[in-house]
């Protein structure tokens, strides 16, 4: 009888703590299930933001080259018009212009072809060699040019070359007469083919898309490629209403005018053009990685819930289960959080521009200082200023003070191609490119080919130096051997103050640092 009594007294006690052991359980459960949920979540989030920055990065890339190739065309046809009206297209004038026509031509392999057409229509130059037997007055950009007074680059729909056979896209211009009256239509044609190789080597997976087309929303080229959609009207499309909406870049998920799928498009206008550039891919695309490795989660999660019941039933009056469930999560979380903070280490770029940011510029100067003293070669350090910034956004506001700053990084980054260049984004609006094995010459030829950039960009900026935006840039050296002892911050001292030379001077210009030693 006593024995009875104690041993319900011991369980008495015990109560509490089988009480506390299962509610303990039961919030170990809850838990687990939320970390489960959140790292669901989270995982989607980042892969989207992932895709996000993969399709921005591929847009922007095409606008670039497309913005080029435009710019190439047109800037063949301001010479074209410019020697055709001075000189004549006929005659002796013709059969030079024809000359000059075909060795332009030879020099840009984007180009197919340059032309010039009298008013009727009528072929008087042409790069293919002779003239051509034709008229193209029928063509709707000659009609074009006819009725309007415009003088201004015409980019239209492709079509194909009666001379070839090949896909085109025409780039005109008008010709006038000394009274004002049409004179007839220059002509640069790009092959269609070109830009196709180009968004060929593209992944995009098993269904994602790139296309381009004018601002009015005549298609150009889409991939997959179908001949039956060149010049099809997609300006009531989805991506063009968002365009109309949001304004000349974004990045949204839509679903297609074309086959319907639904994808993340990331789109930009060009810079000089009217012209849209989109690369998208499919959502089924994006988060088939993230399904699977979500199933895996999930299922792994309710093997892990099914294993601690179990173990609970069987471990139901040892405290140590407790201590064995704190210790695991414990761990996890210690994974976790080292998990994320390998993935922040990993955010090295700019969020805004896509440069590289003050970190990884700190970590490429410091290698490329150490790789420039085993290999004796020189290595030079532009630090670069957007004159007059602030003044910028006071006036036209931040979001236009951030086009400004993405416009100049493009500028800067067109002009540091080499795959050892690296270019960043120092601070607000300071940049800095570094150039490995460049004297200070070589330096100098960059940063003033940078400088004349982001002059030609044309950014108003009425505080600013012509009422444009300007930048300021210094240039530093360090040459092993001559500069045996030179670091980083004596190096980044040089260029800032050779920036502050150059602002002190009146700004837009490159200054070099004068006092190395010898």
């Amino acid at each position: 009888m006593m024995t009875d009594l104690r041993q319900q007294g011991l369980h008495d006690k015990k109560r509490p703590l089988i009480a506390a052991m299962s509610l303990a359980m039961l919030l170990i459960c809850l838990a687990l299930a939320g970390a489960c949920a959140w790292l669901v979540w989270s995982s989607h989030a980042i892969r989207l933001r992932d895709a996000e920055v993969a399709t921005e990065n591929m847009a922007r890339t095409l606008a670039s080259q497309a913005n080029t190739a435009f710019k190439i065309a047109d800037v063949m046809l301001d010479d074209i018009v410019e020697r055709s009206q001075r000189e004549g297209t006929t005659g002796a004038a013709g059969q030079r212009l024809n000359g000059y026509l075909a060795h332009l031509t030879h020099k840009v392999p984007e180009v197919h072809g340059l032309f010039v057409y009298d008013e009727d229509g009528i072929w008087n130059a042409t790069s293919l060699g002779t003239p051509q037997i034709g008229n193209n007055s029928d063509r709707d950009y000659f009609i074009y040019h006819h009725n309007n007074k415009q003088t201004g680059t015409l980019i239209s729909a492709p079509i194909r070359s009666r001379s070839t056979g090949h896909w085109i896209i025409p780039v005109s211009r008008r010709l006038e007469h000394g009274d004002g009256s049409f004179a007839g239509v220059a002509l640069a044609t790009l092959r269609l083919d070109s830009f196709e190789r180009v968004y060929d080597s593209l992944d995009l997976g098993t269904s994602g898309t790139v296309f381009f087309a004018l601002e009015n929303g005549t298609l150009i080229y889409r991939r997959p490629f179908q001949e039956k959609l060149i010049g099809t009207d997609l300006s009531r499309g989805s991506m063009f209403r968002s365009y109309y909406q949001h304004g000349p870049a974004s990045t949204r998920m839509l679903v297609a005018t074309v086959d319907g799928v639904e994808r993340l498009y990331s789109y930009r206008r060009l810079d000089d053009f009217p012209v849209i550039v989109a690369t998208a891919l499919s959502k089924q695309d994006i988060f088939a990685q993230w399904r699977t490795f979500s199933a895996q989660i999930i299922a792994g999660t309710l093997g892990a819930l099914a294993a601690l019941a179990w173990f609970f039933r069987k471990l139901i009056r040892q405290v140590a289960i407790r201590d064995h469930v704190e210790t695991e999560l414990r761990v996890a979380s210690q994974e976790l959080e080292k998990a994320n903070a390998d993935l922040q280490t990993m955010a090295m770029k700019d969020g805004l521009t896509g440069l590289a940011n003050r970190r990884s510029f700190d970590n490429v100067l410091d290698y490329e200082l150490k790789r420039a003293r085993r290999g004796h070669q020189a290595v030079s350090l532009l630090m670069l200023d957007v004159d007059f910034f602030k003044k910028f956004n006071d006036r036209y506001g931040h979001v236009a003070g951030d086009a400004c700053l993405q416009a100049v990084a493009g500028a800067i980054a067109g002009n540091a191609v080499r795959s050892a260049d690296t270019v960043a984004r120092y601070g607000g609006e300071e940049f800095a490119v570094i150039l490995p094995n460049t004297d200070m010459a070589g330096a100098q030829v960059v940063a003033e080919a940078i400088r004349e950039a982001i002059v030609a960009l044309a950014l108003p900026h009425a505080d600013g130096v012509e009422q444009h935006v300007s930048a300021s840039i210094g240039v530093a050296t360090a040459v092993p051997g001559e500069h045996a002892g030179i670091g980083k911050l004596e190096l980044m001292h040089q260029a800032d103050a050779a920036l502050y030379q150059s602002k002190n001077a009146g700004r837009n210009r490159v200054t070099a640092w004068q006092n190395q030693p010898a």
